[in-house]
């Protein structure tokens, strides 16, 4: 695609925001990070830093690692773990450190946080991010009675559920959906990202699996995209990267699709589903050294009736979430400042919030 038509696409939509995002990287440096992502992107965020637009990326010649990371305002953010071996995490961490200004870790899992803590930083609870461990996931229950609920009332219906490869819905289907579903969101304006990698449509992208929701005439309505989580080269897992349902989709659409995902995941043998950040969620802070100012700040974020209406329904958000009796894992955000209000304005902006 020129850069001309990228252009066009861009001024129609902020779905394509990704199209238009160049980078500087060659073949063989995507191709290196790709098998380092295979062997140890095991954590939410892992696809996240090789796919996303305008990460920069920490490597050290005497490891087999990256860090993905972007700037703003002189500090220097890092999204999610280290992909790296366990045991060479430590040095990586040292040497990024070494080498940037302002240096805030964010949506980092138990063993980075507690790396980070020996190191002298500040670690707060950031949210949970809820895992259902499909071996033993069942639908059994009261507690579980919404999502066959959704599933009945779709099929009795005529709605559909297929998993479908690139070209077999269209871009122009997609962002359509992707469209009608933005502006139904507090922030309207642009694709959030960082935390949040942008939606790709008009590409194809590598084990990225995608499932749609049909009416009876074949309009798809709604969609649910995976990224893959992987161990030693092999994919472990999933994560719900994105969930889009247009105005015109039934409110059923999300939980069928999510239940049709899980059980096509629980028989194939996959071993987990992660729903992703639930920001700001049940923190308590207990195991690390907290930043009591940072901890405030997400937790009166997390009660507010201002921010939860007018901004980001984080309490729905993680309520939703909940409901699907997940194990829930604790992540972290780390930052040796006392006062971080600056950078988390910066990181707002990072995320095209604001």
């Amino acid at each position: 695609m020129s850069r001309r038509a990228r252009r066009r696409l861009l001024d129609i939509s902020q779905t394509y925001w990704a199209v238009e995002q160049d980078d500087d990287f060659t073949d063989e440096e995507r191709k290196h990070r790709w098998e380092l992502l295979r062997k140890y992107g095991d954590f939410t965020m892992a696809y996240s830093t090789f796919v996303q637009p305008l990460l920069k990326y920490h490597e050290q010649n005497s490891l087999e690692g990256f860090i993905g990371y972007r700037q703003r305002w002189g500090m220097t953010f890092a999204l999610g773990d280290p992909v790296v071996a366990d045991e060479d995490k430590l040095e990586l961490i040292k040497s990024f450190c070494d080498q940037n200004r302002g240096v805030t870790f964010c949506q980092i899992s138990e063993s980075t946080a507690e790396i980070l803590h020996g190191l002298g930083f500040y670690v707060n609870e950031m949210g949970v991010d809820t895992v259902l461990d499909l071996a033993t996931y069942d639908f059994a229950g009261k507690e579980k009675e919404w999502l066959r609920y959704a599933e009945n009332w779709s099929k009795r219906r005529g709605y559909e559920i297929k998993e479908c490869g690139f070209g077999e819905v269209t871009a122009d289907e997609i962002e359509a959906v992707s469209e009608a579903w933005r502006k139904t969101r507090t922030v309207k304006r642009k694709e959030v990202r960082f935390l949040n990698r942008p939606i790709v449509v008009a590409n194809p992208e590598p084990e990225v699996r995608k499932f749609y929701f049909f009416d009876a005439d074949k309009k798809m309505l709604a969609f649910v995209f995976l990224d893959p989580i992987y161990r030693n080269g092999k994919i472990i897992g999933y994560v719900t990267a994105f969930k889009r349902r247009h105005p015109d989709a039934p409110q059923y659409a999300e939980q069928a699709i999510m239940k049709t995902i899980i059980e096509k995941l629980k028989a194939e043998g996959v071993e987990v589903l992660k729903l992703g950040l639930s920001p700001a969620a049940w923190m308590g802070d207990h195991r690390f050294k907290a930043n009591w100012f940072t901890s405030q700040l997400f937790r009166t974020a997390f009660r507010s009736r201002i921010m939860n209406y007018y901004f980001y329904n984080l309490i729905g958000h993680a309520n939703y979430k909940r409901r699907f009796r997940g194990r829930e894992e604790k992540t972290y955000f780390a930052s040796a400042s006392r006062f971080n209000s600056f950078r988390l304005m910066a990181l707002i902006g990072l995320c095209g919030a604001a």
